[in-house]
């Protein structure tokens, strides 16, 4: 299973071709969250689509300064994104800027483009 955390050389090396799982996309997309580099006072609900190698639906949730993501649809979001799976695990892996993503077309938002710009930029 594909892992969010940066490899050592040596777990580089040892390592055999990794299937990117949605389970690992989800608690990667998690563990950025929790990582997230300020306080976030306004409200945000983002659903992000997957599609590609993995396909599946999950949201991110920023109220009261606390950010939940969790593996389901949630309808009415701000921000509505469609992400290919192996480009989004690679941002949230910090092996590829989400501005790069977005240019390349491989990530696309749709949505209240303010909170958008402040959920990247305190996650991403």
């Amino acid at each position: 299973m594909a892992k969010c955390a940066k490899k050592t050389a040596s777990e580089k090396a040892s390592a055999v071709s990794e299937l990117l799982t949605y389970e690992a996309v989800v608690e990667c997309f998690k563990t950025r969250v929790q990582k997230a580099k300020g306080p976030v006072d306004a409200r945000i609900a983002a659903q992000v689509r997957l599609s590609g190698s993995v396909e599946g639906t999950l949201y991110v949730l920023v109220a009261n300064g606390i950010a939940v993501v969790e593996p389901f649809d949630y309808r009415g979001a701000d921000i509505e994104v469609e992400a290919d799976a192996d480009v989004f695990f690679a941002v949230l892996s910090g092996k590829k800027a989400i501005s790069s993503a977005i240019v390349d077309g491989d990530i696309k938002m749709q949505g209240n483009a303010g909170k958008a710009i402040v959920l990247a930029s305190v996650v991403f």
